[in-house]
Formats: structure tokens, C-alpha cells, sequence
């Protein structure tokens, strides 16, 4: 007993009177034709058997869709649900059906007549009803052959009016599946209308030739006005080489086009050397699916540089969609682009295409919404892979990329395109700028070389428009000639994950971009800084409350991480080095940036740099904190002020407020009773005073005598030679005798010394007397940035 295999497509969805899926229903199931109720109902394993057929719950991935279900011995079947306005019913062709009856007949019959052996004898055409068929179950399953209305599949003659014809007569008969077999099918006379209710299904080998200027399949008629998704929806069309012969035929066209419906499925379907348009427009489309399609081979008859494969569009106005209105605005919603591929032909004189998935014109808010991008792999894509422009709700996974110009973009409304800031039918525009989007997921992305157009993700805000609510993951970058993330005004997201090498510019970079979560990043190999954060391009939005954590970088000819006029920015567990720059660098009126446990080594210049420009920085435990040296000595035998502790604070190490924890703890040994004047200065044993103790008589002979200075260095104001300090310290010491003794020393005011060099805090030790048995030794040193 045969099993017919059903559901599980884009068609067997219940909908309500608004379009709406409605999840979790019971459909009742019958025999196309008589009406009985199918008595028995089977998993795809045809084995298990099902008890209720109903559509999908709420939290499956297609919610009130029909999953995949076998039935034996039945060929067509009518779905039955009670709808808002009754009962509805809609038929389905077992998808074995077609290729066993063909089968069977090609075996049994040729084009001079001839015996089926069995229930029937044919002599010459078996008619029904004075239309020609197949087999009596074929008819009523509604199967219509292209070859019974006179399509040859030559290659030679014009096969369009016969395959026409069978599309209207599915049509005629409330719908059904209209068959292409095999052969090579030449079309001189377009589009091809297809209808509600229909699936056109292309058998392998079967080959559709465009032979005239015009799109090759539209659903529905010129003259029609089915607005929002009324008009001609639950089509499939499976299969078959669909060739525009762009470099014979050069004008521009499309190959589908589908406006005003629900239920459009693309799928196996190949298109071929397409000029000018598309390879499949989705124009008020709501549930639109291309699943495993190919996209080969794009040529631009001039004017046409930036064309997508598969274009999500609205219902603006005839010259964005040309076969039918009304031009309501109406936008796409709920799409599914699957297992598709993009890239060249082969064909001379082709590239490969533009850019693989987008759109590029728009009306105020009309988002494309819930769109689904996933498993599709691009190849030698001239400028984007997928293009976004006013999309919400909006997941793109499992892309792989190789030698394409760039990778995913996202983009509101253009505030520079007046058309699209002004609604269908309107003349101005309604909106003074743009409009912000939200919603974006993006995930598991790998380009391998290009990025000559552009980066592997970008997002090209507005201060109108800011780009929102988004995520990036599990993104690998390799050997491309640009950014691996570009950020342009773009508020609550995060980017985590990323691995980047080989960057021709910087491999994470963001301009005015705000709230936002930068971390487990790994960058090897960028011209220019690893990550970069940037507000001096966006004067109307200054990048702030963005934090950069868990990431390394290595192999950058700039930075390691630069930040420019930003605010509120926080670096935190990182790791920067092998760098032809500083480690870290924060400039040009940073306000109030935290810096911490930041790692940092082998940077050609300072390991942290902060310009004077930059205020309210706070830091702690960076290893490129001060000191960046340290030095420890004994004095002895001379009357000279001479260094036993010192420590250097690099380079723009101090900002404003930063401050300095010391201590230099010793012993001193003398004969008789020389005074011994302790001191802490900044810039080395002739700079500015800290603290300058009063000499100290030591008690006669003393001999390993203990004396320590525990202190604290702010700076006040950082700048370069006009830099202010402040500070003080104390002196504990038993020189004098076996109790301690204390002397506290602080500024007057503040010290000058300037913070944008390398400074040297010292402790300095001299004797009234010299005298070999005078000496005082430092036997430990610390200095720790507080702050």
C-alpha cells in the first residue's frame, strides 16, 4: 500500500480573517474528491500512528503550521477547519504523486498512442470532460502536465502559452499542481501569471528559457487590486533552472515577482545570469519562504550596481514594483530565507551578484518585520551578503562568506532620501530625519576573505535613527580588507564572541554608539587599532556607557584599544600586546573612563596612555600602572643627597586625581652622632619636595637602627610642564633611640612637574658626616596606584 507524504509546507498554515496563524487547532483531514474523512493518519516514518492532526502549538518554530504527516493510499486530500466565517477547506497533492504517475505512464505510454496494461486501454488521448489528462486519480488529485496543452520542452519552440494554459487551468479548477517534466522549456511570450492555490512543481532536468524583455513569473493579473495580503497567496513553486539569459536579453528584469499575498514558496528552484532586478522580489509579502534556492550569475545593464537576488520590498509605487497595485505601503512580514546560495554563474560577461538579500527603498514606518535569514553561504558577493534596511525582528545565523565585499549591514531610513521619508501616493515627506529600528540577531558568522565594500557587520545609524536591541555572536573573521565590525550610532547591544585576524583596518570599530557590550573578543592582526571607540565623527552623539571586557589583542599596527571623546567607558580583564602603539589610549576629552586588570606588554609605545585632554579617569591593578620601574640603594660614607628608593611613574600614567601609595622601609648604622635628613621628591634627587624631614641625631654607634616613610602622591592637575601636585609623607624611625620616633611633612599647596613624561618619585637619604660606618640601606620599596 503506497504512503502519500503531506504538510509541512509553507501552504498548510491556518490563518484567521487578518492573516493571523492560528496555533494548536484540530483540522480534520478527507479524500480529495469524495469528501470521506482519511481513516488513518501516520508520522513521516509511516509507521507511528497519529490520534488528532493539528496545526502547531504557540512555541514551535511555525507556529500554527501543519507539521509533515503520511497517509496511505490516498493522493489528494482537502484540509477542514472551522474558520471565523465557516468551514474552510483547501486541497493538497501527495508529493510522491507526480513523479510515480509520470513515471509510470513514460513506461506505459509514448507520444504514438499505445496500451496501459491493467483497469484501462488508451488509444491515442484519453480526454475527461473534453479537457485532456493523464490518469483518472490524477485528475482528481487536480495534476495538470504542461505536455497535455502542448509544451514541447524542446528548447525550440515558445512553450509559454501551453504552460499558460495549464497554469489557468489549475486556477480554474480551484488550484491544484501544474507539472514541468524534463526538458528544456523556451518562453517568448511573459511573465507567466500564476494563481491562488497552486503549486508549480519543475521535475529535475526541467530547464525554463526566458526569450523575450519581461519578468518570467508574476502572481496574478495586471489589472487586479487585491490590496495588504488578499491578493494571489498559497503558492509553491519547487524546482527547475530558471535561465534570464542576461547577457542575450539585456534589459532589466525580474525572475519572480510576488506581490499582495500570503503563502509565497520558493524552493530547489535555480536562477541563473539574472540583469538588472531580482531573482526573486517578496513585495507584500506575508509568510514568504526561499528555501535551498541557487542565485548564479548577475549582469548590470547600467544603473544597476547595487541589486539584491532576493528583494524584500513594499507596495510603494509602480516603479518599485511594476505588476499590479494598489501601492498601499504595505511591507513584508514573516519571511524565511533558508539554505539558499549566491554567487557566480560562470557565464562570461556575469558576475556574481550585488548583493544576496535586502532591500533599498522604504516609506515611514513600514518596517519589514520578522524575518528570518539562516544556513545560506555567499560567494564573490560585489557589495553586501544581506542588507537590511528598515527591517525589526530580525535573526541572521549560519552565513558563510567567502571573497565578498561585505557581510551583513543594517540600516533605518536614509535621511537623505527624501522618496523614502514620504509615503506612497504623498508628495513631501512626513518625517523630518529617520526613524529608529530594533531587534536584530545575528549569529554564527564566518567571512573569509573580501571586505573590499565594506565590514563583515555594520550598522549605519542615524542620530534620528539610532540602530537598537542588538546582539552579534560567534562571528570569525579572516584576511579581509576592512573592519570586522563597524558600529555607527548604535544604542543597547552586544558583541561578544568575535574572532578577527587579519583586519585591513580596525577590527571592532564604533562611532557614537551608546549602552553597549563589547567582550571575548580576540583580535590578531589589524591595520589600525584592534578596538576602537569614537565620537569625533558623530558631533551629535558622543560614544558613552560602553564596556569593553574579556578581550585580546595582539598584532595591531595602532592601539590596542582607542578611545576617542567618548564618556562613561570602561576597559576591564583584557590583554594588549606585540602592539605598534599603546596598549591602551584614551584622548581628546574622554570624560571619567575606568581602566582595570588590564594586561599589557611588548606595546611600542606607553602600555596605558591618557591625554591631558581626559578627565575622571579612574584605574587599579594594570600592569601597566606605576611604577614601570623600581630601584633600591644603601648610602654610605657621603655627605651628598643621594637616592635609595625610587620609583618611575610613566608617561601619562597620572589623570586628573590620581593618586600614589609609597613606602621605603631600612636600617641605618653610624659612628658617633651625625645627623642623618630624610626627603621625598618628585622628578629625582633635584626635583620638586613632597616631604622634607628634619635632620635626625642619631644615639652613638647605632647599628641596624630602623626607619621607614609611608606616603601619598595626587595629582591635582595633569597637564605637561605646568602639571600640579600634592602630597605628604611620614618618617618612623628608632635613630634616635629604641622607642619609635614620627615626623609628618606634607606640600605646601601644590608642586609642579610635568605629568605627560616620565616622572621619578624618590626617597633620598644624607649624612651630616662621611664616614664609612655612616650608611642607611633601603631594603624595601613600594609604590601602588591608588587610583
Amino acid at each position: 500500500m503506497p504512503m502519500y507524504t503531506y504538510g509541512g509546507n509553507g501552504a498548510a498554515v491556518l490563518t484567521d480573517a487578518a492573516g493571523d496563524v492560528i496555533p494548536d487547532y484540530p483540522v480534520i483531514v478527507r479524500v480529495a474528491g469524495t469528501g470521506q474523512p482519511v481513516a488513518a493518519l501516520y508520522e513521516v516514518d509511516g509507521i507511528t500512528p497519529i490520534s488528532e492532526l493539528r496545526s502547531n502549538a504557540p512555541g514551535a518554530d511555525a507556529p500554527g503550521a501543519i507539521r509533515p504527516f503520511k497517509v496511505p493510499d490516498v493522493m489528494g486530500i482537502e484540509y477542514e477547519y472551522n474558520g471565523p466565517t465557516g468551514t474552510l477547506r483547501w486541497f493538497e497533492s501527495g508529493r510522491e504523486v507526480a513523479a510515480a504517475a509520470l513515471a509510470g505512464l513514460a513506461g506505459k505510454l509514448d507520444k504514438s498512442g499505445g496500451a496501459i496494461t491493467g483497469d484501462l486501454d488508451i488509444a491515442g488521448l484519453l480526454t475527461v470532460n473534453g479537457q485532456p489528462a493523464g490518469a483518472g486519480g490524477l485528475l482528481a488529485a487536480k495534476i495538470f502536465n504542461v505536455r497535455d496543452r502542448g509544451a514541447t520542452g524542446g528548447g525550440v519552440a515558445n512553450d509559454a502559452p501551453a504552460i499558460q494554459a495549464t497554469l489557468n487551468a489549475a486556477r480554474d479548477a480551484g488550484g491544484g499542481v501544474v507539472l514541468v517534466p524534463a526538458g528544456t522549456y523556451r518562453l517568448a511570450t511573459l511573465p507567466l501569471r500564476i494563481y491562488r492555490d497552486t503549486h508549480l512543481r519543475c521535475l529535475p532536468g526541467a530547464r525554463l528559457v526566458r526569450a523575450v524583455a519581461a519578468t518570467m513569473l508574476l502572481n496574478g493579473d495586471a489589472g487586479q487590486n487585491f490590496g495588504i495580503y488578499t491578493g494571489h497567496g498559497n503558492i509553491t513553486v519547487e524546482g527547475g533552472t530558471w535561465d534570464m539569459q542576461g547577457t542575450v536579453i539585456t534589459p532589466s528584469n525580474m525572475c519572480m515577482s510576488f506581490g499582495h499575498a500570503q503563502g509565497i514558496t520558493v524552493r530547489d528552484a535555480t536562477v541563473i545570469d539574472t540583469p538588472g532586478f531580482h531573482g526573486i522580489e517578496f513585495n507584500a509579502i506575508k509568510r514568504a519562504r526561499a528555501l535551498n534556492c541557487a542565485f548564479l550569475g548577475y549582469i548590470d545593464p547600467g544603473g544597476r550596481p547595487g541589486s539584491e537576488a532576493i528583494q524584500i520590498d513594499l507596495a510603494k509605487g509602480v516603479d518599485v514594483f511594476g505588476g499590479f497595485g494598489p501601492y498601499d505601503d504595505t511591507p513584508c512580514a514573516d519571511v524565511l530565507i533558508s539554505g539558499c546560495t549566491f554567487g557566480p554563474s560562470g557565464t562570461a560577461g556575469t558576475t556574481s551578484w550585488p548583493r544576496g538579500i535586502g532591500s533599498h527603498s522604504a516609506s515611514p514606518d513600514r518596517t519589514h518585520r520578522d524575518i528570518r535569514i539562516a544556513n545560506c553561504e555567499f560567494d564573490g558577493v560585489l557589495q553586501y551578503a544581506v542588507s537590511t534596511y528598515i527591517w525589526e525582528g530580525v535573526t541572521i545565523s549560519g552565513l558563510t562568506m567567502r571573497g565578498c565585499g561585505g557581510g551583513v549591514r543594517i540600516r533605518p531610513i536614509l535621511s537623505t532620501a527624501e522618496s523614502d521619508r514620504t509615503p506612497a501616493g504623498g508628495t513631501t515627506p512626513t518625517i523630518p530625519g529617520s526613524q529608529p529600528v530594533r531587534g536584530y540577531a545575528i549569529s554564527d558568522i564566518t567571512m573569509i576573505g573580501g571586505g573590499t565594500y565594506d565590514a563583515a557587520v555594520r550598522t549605519d545609524g542615524e542620530d534620528t535613527g539610532y540602530i537598537g536591541a542588538l546582539a552579534v555572536s560567534n562571528v570569525i573573521v579572516k584576511d579581509v580588507a576592512n573592519w570586522a565590525i563597524r558600529l555607527i550610532r548604535t544604542e543597547d547591544f552586544s558583541i561578544s564572541q568575535v574572532i578577527a585576524t587579519g583586519c585591513g583596518s580596525s577590527a571592532i570599530s564604533q562611532l557614537g554608539v551608546r549602552r553597549g557590550r563589547i567582550s571575548g573578543c580576540t583580535v590578531n592582526g589589524t591595520t589600525g587599532a584592534g578596538i576602537s571607540l569614537d565620537s569625533r565623527d558623530t558631533l551629535a552623539a558622543t560614544a558613552t556607557d560602553v564596556t569593553i571586557s574579556d578581550c585580546m589583542v595582539t598584532g595591531a599596527t595602532a592601539n590596542g584599544c582607542s578611545v576617542w571623546d567618548g564618556a562613561d567607558i570602561v576597559i576591564a580583564d583584557c590583554e594588549f600586546h606585540d602592539l605598534t602603539g599603546s596598549g591602551v589610549q584614551f584622548s581628546s576629552n574622554t570624560a571619567r573612563p575606568v581602566i582595570h586588570d588590564v594586561k599589557t606588554r611588548n606595546c611600542s609605545s606607553s602600555n596605558i596612555s591618557v591625554s591631558s585632554t581626559v578627565t575622571g579617569c579612574v584605574r587599579w591593578n594594570n600592569t601597566g600602572d606605576a611604577p614601570t620601574s623600581r630601584s633600591l640603594a644603601t648610602v654610605a660614607n657621603s655627605t651628598t643627597e643621594t637616592i635609595v628608593a625610587s620609583w618611575s611613574i610613566p608617561a601619562g600614567d597620572a589623570a586628573d586625581f590620581a593618586s600614589y601609595r609609597f613606602t621605603a622601609q631600612g636600617v641605618a648604622s653610624s659612628t658617633g652622632t651625625p645627623t642623618l635628613t630624610v626627603r621625598v621628591r618628585l622628578g629625582g634627587v633635584s626635583g620638586a619636595v613632597i616631604a622634607a624631614f628634619s635632620a635626625v641625631t642619631t644615639s652613638s654607634g647605632i647599628s641596624g637602627r630602623g626607619w621607614r616613610v609611608d606616603g601619598s602622591l595626587l595629582a591635582v592637575a595633569p597637564g605637561s610642564s605646568s602639571a600640579t601636585w600634592a602630597g605628604g609623607a611620614t618618617l618612623t624611625h628608632h635613630l634616635s633611640s629604641t622607642t619609635g620616633a614620627v615626623q609628618n611633612e606634607l606640600t605646601d599647596g601644590t608642586i609642579t612637574r610635568d605629568s605627560t613624561s616620565s616622572q621619578a618619585l624618590v626617597v633620598t637619604a644624607q649624612w651630616s658626616a662621611a664616614n664609612a660606618s655612616n650608611s642607611a640601606q633601603c631594603q624595601v620599596g613600594q609604590l601602588v596606584r591608588a587610583a
